[in-house]
């Protein structure tokens, strides 16, 4: 299983834990898969930047006493392929002594037949956001899914115009434009899409993972409002999008009180989730950086810059890893706590998926509440009968 199926509180009896490629273990960590009956670990983490892969990269404390699990090391190549299968569903594998001889496939999960997705054009997307609540002069954060809800008529460049034409020319937007340009974070990235951070580059591969919608904004408007954060930054619309998107700089904290979604709160903004599941909001990350919560750590990031040569930069308080409202969604206990505390979804239904839409203030203030009476409930403890299990995180980097 994944490192954020273990966190999320799967069944681990028996099974080998594939970490993320950044965790570094500690007899903590060990402690935790000894706890949950993990049969053992598989890691390519190596601190010698690759030199070593085959070497156990754990187990150099009390050996007796983590006799029991198994410990293997795999090279950085093999690691990406099993941590992608692991992540489609349970992996089974065939070990001998302390290599992976054999793998088998999981069963695929079940596709949507989308060849029967509803077409679903501009005025069906108009009504959907009106129902939701969006309205004239608001001033939204937008997370997207362009497949969720169906075949949308004219692709992500309807979403675009549907969502200025309800807030209309008072109303300001921004959408992720996030890059994978960490070359450090607690570990040696390892990632095959790792690419040098480059504020002018507004359509490549650097930018391609955070969807179609925000990638189809920076072509529609390609002198938009674009923030200097070397890793995070959000791109805007509207008559505030410049002064909203200028006050954090390019090397604080990814989510410092300075970034996009903490300056939208103050503005009584709202989270509109096109599509995206609950889990998909990184508004969370602003919880855990605010409160300084375990699993941030050291980044440093690759930087083109206008000469095309490339350097690094330092970034304090790096994105974590696995966390349970990421593959638990709405089921995960920060979200289900939330939510018994008054926080308000409200949704719609758009063909055959859902809009949502939450208000930044009221989640703060409730999400604030949470963190402060139970500062690991964002990590997503895993409870047994009431009893929280002896761990916080297998990992402390993203």
């Amino acid at each position: 299983m994944s490192e954020a199926q273990f966190l999320a509180g799967e069944d681990a009896r028996g099974v080998l834990v594939m970490l993320e490629p950044e965790t570094e273990l500690s007899a903590e960590h060990l402690d935790a898969l000894l706890a949950r009956g993990a049969a053992g670990f598989v890691s390519d983490y190596t601190a010698e930047r690759f030199e070593k892969p085959d070497e156990s990269p754990a187990l150099d404390y009390d050996r007796a006493r983590f006799a029991s699990l198994l410990a293997i090391a795999v090279p950085p190549r093999q690691g990406v392929r099993l941590r992608t299968l692991a992540g489609t569903g349970f992996l089974k594998v065939t070990v001998d002594g302390r290599k992976i001889v054999e793998t088998v496939m999981p069963e695929p999960k079940a596709r949507r037949d989308r060849s029967r997705d509803p077409e679903i054009g501009r005025t069906a997307i108009l009504e959907a956001l009106a129902d939701v609540g969006v309205k004239k002069g608001d001033t939204l954060l937008v997370h997207s899914s362009l497949s969720a809800c169906g075949h949308i008529v004219g692709g992500a460049k309807t979403i675009i115009e549907a969502i200025i034409e309800t807030i209309g020319p008072d109303g300001n937007f921004f959408v992720p434009t996030f890059q994978r340009s960490e070359c450090y974070l607690n570990g040696i990235n390892k990632r095959w899409d790792h690419r040098p951070s480059d504020r002018r580059d507004r359509a490549s591969e650097a930018v391609r993972w955070v969807g179609a919608l925000p990638l189809e904004f920076m072509r529609l408007f390609p002198d938009s409002p674009r923030g200097l954060h070397i890793s995070h930054s959000w791109a805007g619309w509207g008559p505030r999008a410049a002064e909203v998107l200028s006050h954090q700089a390019e090397d604080e904290p990814p989510f410092s009180d300075s970034s996009c979604p903490m300056i939208v709160k103050d503005m009584g903004g709202r989270i509109l989730l096109f599509g995206s599941p609950v889990g998909h909001m990184s508004f969370v990350h602003c919880f855990e950086t605010h409160f300084d919560l375990p699993g941030l750590g050291p980044s440093y990031y690759d930087v083109r810059l206008a000469d095309g040569t490339i350097t690094w930069k330092f970034v304090p308080k790096g994105l974590p890893g696995p966390r349970e409202f990421y593959s638990k969604d709405e089921n995960a206990r920060f979200f289900r706590e939330a939510v018994a505390r008054g926080l308000e979804i409200r949704r719609t239904t758009l063909g055959v998926g859902e809009l949502k839409l939450i208000d930044c203030r009221q989640f703060w203030e409730i999400g604030s509440a949470l963190v402060a009476e139970d500062p690991r409930i964002i990590i997503g403890d895993i409870r047994r009968d009431g009893v929280i299990a002896p761990y916080q995180s297998l990992t402390t980097s993203h």
